[in-house]
């Protein structure tokens, strides 16, 4: 986690007043992990360099979320009581939109050839296998 994710990441601890703990390993399928009334979150995070707004004009069909880190935090939150998976997508106006991964019903897959890394200078290319996650199920913070 790059230090501008994790100012977010503790702006909304501070605001929401929950323990957020990043992961410490690389290779780890989620970002960040919290306890909340009894039940454990595995989050993973994505920091977007555009606002809500922008969002949605440019990506109608939805926000992009890989199957390999969908499918591990639910194999993870399958074997612990309580436990959920949340998607969490920060913007830069302050507003983030949350999805309850145990929630969300995903019936529509494709591969979609994107750099391998969100890091900026990679320019390798890979097959990804995506959906696009509809705005309206998600749950808006503001931060």
């Amino acid at each position: 986690m790059n230090k501008k994710e994790l100012d977010l990441l503790n702006r909304f601890a501070s605001k929401y007043n929950v323990d957020c703990k990043p992961t410490k390993s690389e290779t780890a399928f989620w970002d960040f992990t919290y306890e909340w009334d009894d039940r454990k979150f595995y989050c993973e995070m994505k920091q977007r360099n555009f606002t809500l707004d922008e969002a949605m004009d440019k990506y109608p069909e939805g926000l992009l979320l890989e199957m390999h880190k969908y499918e591990r935090i639910l194999r993870r939150t399958k074997n612990e009581k309580s436990a959920q998976g949340l998607y969490f997508n920060f913007f830069s106006d302050n507003k983030a939109l949350v999805f309850n991964l145990n929630k969300l019903k995903v019936d529509k897959w494709q591969w979609r050839t994107m750099p391998e890394s969100t890091e900026f200078g990679k320019k390798r290319f890979v097959y990804k296998y995506v959906t696009f996650v509809d705005y309206d199920k998600g749950k808006l913070f503001y931060i």
